[in-house]
């Protein structure tokens, strides 16, 4: 669904016993309107999501995963030769 800046999205949502009480507990201790509760969840969770996929990319680039690199072009079919001639000419002294 798109929302243009100024339209609202309504929501119903229907909460076990349980998370009735999380949020009765929530408004009573913030002093927020359901409204306000689910917009700052919302925007907790997001965050997390966020920062989560920038800690992944931040990861992978540190540890170098991500790069470019050169090989033979036919490495998928050739994979098996390439090894063993790697393996010959590193061990093949002994």
């Amino acid at each position: 669904m798109t929302n243009k800046p100024n339209d609202t999205m309504r929501i119903n949502a229907r909460l076990d016993e349980e998370y009735a009480d999380k949020l009765a507990y929530i408004q009573q201790q913030t002093n927020q309107a359901v409204t306000d509760v689910i917009k700052s969840a919302i925007e907790l969770y997001y965050q997390q999501l966020q920062q989560e996929q920038k800690n992944a990319l931040s990861m992978l680039i540190q540890t170098g995963f991500i790069g470019c690199g050169q090989a033979d072009p036919n490495l998928s079919i050739n994979y098996k030769s390439i090894l063993r001639d790697s393996l010959k000419a590193k061990y093949d002294h002994r």
